[in-house]
């Protein structure tokens, strides 16, 4: 099932981007987004690769408000059928429950909800994908184009949320902060448990002046009918997706962090604030998430380093003075302590062929004459 009004979508980010001068045909492109290519994609398939812009548009950018700052006010004329939808609604409060009702034929990948709280009314987004998480870039040129549009749409420039809250962790630079507090015109919470946005009661009321009250029941008519086709679809899809995850375990943090160090030892000693750079976060986001997982990146280095060490023992294709600087020691000596500490032995005993672990586990080759020609023995003798 195809999504037109997705590809709207798509056509908008690009020219807002394409605004302020990114190299937009290279970044869609290099995101599977290239002219015609995602016209035959499925929902979740164009959201990975909309989640993957975002990433290369932030890195491009080295701007972590570059979502803020490019969602400007879509013309209803051409937004899809988000202006349909505006056009069918007499005021805000229509426009907020019909964009959250038909939310299912812009991409069944955005998920809205909505609910009633004392004094105002919670709206909720959840920017499904196949493989990718959606970056809170993304979820902030979502935000604040729906926001400026019904604002434009309203002509009320006035019209601001009483709050908006992130399940992303809070950016440790306070002007970051102090940024999405002026982009939306209101507190702005992090770490919370869902993203959403609040708006007071009394601000719902005001009329949307671009509305078609004659054209408005048919309209509504209408999308009621293909939402709920799309519904219906949405859930047979999501019921295969749910399915497939339990068949195939997903990857966890700590592994991934591990595949990066990896490639990361043979230039050093592997720094917290490279990594947390490489995945995209802060320093702080890092320590959290391995926390939750039992470790943290000290432990997570060390066991790194024990398990290449113990693959390179056991292949024996490297001299030993090499293989101590491929797991990022800054001299052979420190590679020779490290062994005793992990295995019991020094690197010569085990390549001498000793045991890895108690009770015998590899034998290992016993040449450990040196790139240089040199015998290492000198280093690594216990």
């Amino acid at each position: 099932m195809r999504y037109s009004s997705a590809i709207d979508l798509v056509y908008g980010i690009k020219a807002r981007l394409a605004e302020r001068h990114f190299d937009v045909d290279a970044l869609f492109k290099q995101a599977g987004l290239a002219e015609g290519e995602c016209i035959a994609d499925d929902a979740l398939t164009l959201s990975d690769k909309l989640s993957h812009l975002w990433e290369l548009v932030m890195h491009a950018s080295d701007d972590a408000l570059v979502g803020l700052k490019v969602s400007s006010p879509q013309p209803l004329d051409r937004s899809g059928l988000m202006g349909h939808i505006l056009r069918a609604s007499p005021d805000v409060k229509s426009a907020i429950e019909n964009l959250v009702r038909y939310t299912p034929l812009v991409s069944p990948a955005i998920q809205s909800t909505i609910e009633h709280v004392p004094g105002r009314i919670r709206v909720g987004l959840y920017l499904q994908g196949r493989q990718r998480n959606s970056p809170q870039q993304y979820y902030d040129f979502v935000w604040c184009m729906v926001l400026r549009t019904i604002q434009c749409a309203a002509a009320r420039n006035d019209l601001k949320p009483a709050l908006v809250t992130y399940a992303f962790p809070k950016p440790d630079q306070p002007q970051i902060v102090q940024a999405y507090a002026e982009a939306f015109g209101c507190p702005v919470r992090f770490d919370m448990p869902a993203n959403a946005m609040e708006f007071d009661n009394a601000d719902l009321t005001a009329p949307i002046t671009t509305a078609r009250p004659m054209a408005a029941d048919w309209a509504l008519n209408m999308l009621a009918e293909l939402a709920q086709s799309q519904r219906d679809w949405t859930r047979r899809m999501l019921a295969k997706m749910d399915q497939t995850q339990r068949v195939v375990p997903s990857v966890s943090f700590s592994s991934k962090v591990q595949q990066l160090l990896s490639g990361m030892l043979p230039k050093g000693e592997p720094l917290r604030e490279d990594v947390a750079k490489q995945l995209r976060m802060s320093e702080r986001t890092l320590q959290r998430r391995l926390a939750e997982e039992g470790t943290n990146f000290t432990k997570l280095v060390d066991d790194t380093r024990r398990e290449l060490a113990h693959q390179y023992l056991s292949k024996g294709e490297l001299s030993l003075k090499k293989m101590s600087f491929q797991l990022g020691f800054s001299e052979p000596s420190a590679f020779c302590r490290a062994c005793k500490r992990w295995f019991g032995r020094s690197p010569k005993q085990l390549q001498q062929g000793a045991a890895l672990f108690e009770g015998g586990e590899a034998c290992l080759p016993h040449d450990t004459v040196s790139a240089t020609g040199r015998d290492d023995s000198e280093v690594f003798a216990a």
